[in-house]
């Protein structure tokens, strides 16, 4: 490691660890693989980094509770399963969208009807994360699903250079009491600008969710946004949490990754 890379590593707060999972993702090529299904149907985390699971119980593809084929993950975190300073079981997806373009994702996401995490205990269960450079800082994400006190909220953030305590904070949309016990499946449409407005078309079981069209994440980052799912939790919890997601799909059209249909056969 260069001396220069490692005095920016030295003050920038993350571990070695943390830093090479964002060399591994700077060097991806988004032009390279806009389309993937990773579905779970393999019986493996394939095309997942899986460097923020803790345990073997952490997340697990298992066939008891699906929402299309054969197969989904379970995710679980427990009191104690801290990784990159937060309580998370989250799989991420490499790629980084490009700039100036739209990109369509879809994926299914089941909350069990004893999933009850403390109260004021806020619980990101999707989310699109900002991709820093080497030894810079990173951001709140700009676009994430948010379990807290039965609400299901869709939060965004913006500033111009990435930064925890952004200038802008969104609540696009709350979802008063979401379901549990049932499959629920979210499309987005997003289009990252760094030189104007970002747009983001979410759906919900086929229904249009919201719309937002305003600034949205950091400009001086040179990749776009990318995507993890799973359970993470922003405080304590009591015991352990579980939630299930399946179907992911990203792609250039909302049939391309519609949730409801088992693409299990055949490439995106």
């Amino acid at each position: 490691m260069a001396t220069a890379d490692a005095r920016r590593i030295a003050t920038s707060g993350r571990t070695i660890e943390e830093h090479e999972d964002i060399v591994r993702s700077l060097e991806s090529d988004p032009a390279g693989s806009r389309r993937v299904r990773l579905n779970f149907e393999s019986g493996d985390f394939s095309g997942w980094s899986t460097r923020r699971l803790a345990h073997d119980y952490s997340a697990v593809i298992q066939d008891e509770v699906v929402r299309t084929g054969t197969k989904a993950c379970r995710f679980e975190i427990r009191p104690g399963d801290v990784v990159s300073q937060g309580l998370r079981a989250e799989l991420r997806d490499w790629y980084n969208a490009p700039f100036e373009a739209d990109t369509w994702y879809g994926f299914s996401t089941y909350v069990p009807e004893d999933f009850s995490p403390p109260k004021g205990v806020g619980i990101v269960l999707a989310q699109w994360h900002d991709q820093a450079e080497l030894g810079d800082p990173a951001g709140k994400p700009p676009l994430a699903m948010r379990y807290l006190d039965g609400a299901l909220r869709f939060t965004g953030a913006f500033s111009e250079i990435a930064s925890q305590d952004p200038d802008r904070r969104y609540v696009f949309h709350e979802i008063a009491n979401l379901p549990h016990a049932q499959w629920l499946d979210f499309v987005f449409r997003l289009h990252w600008s760094k030189q104007g407005d970002s747009t983001i078309e979410a759906f919900l079981d086929g229904e249009r969710l919201f719309r937002f069209e305003g600034p949205l994440g950091y400009r001086n980052q040179i990749k776009g946004p990318y995507f993890k799912f799973g359970v993470y939790a922003s405080g304590n919890i009591e015991g352990p949490l579980v939630a299930y997601h399946d179907n992911y799909s990203r792609s250039d059209s909302y049939e391309a990754v519609d949730p409801g249909v088992d693409h299990s056969l055949g490439a995106a």
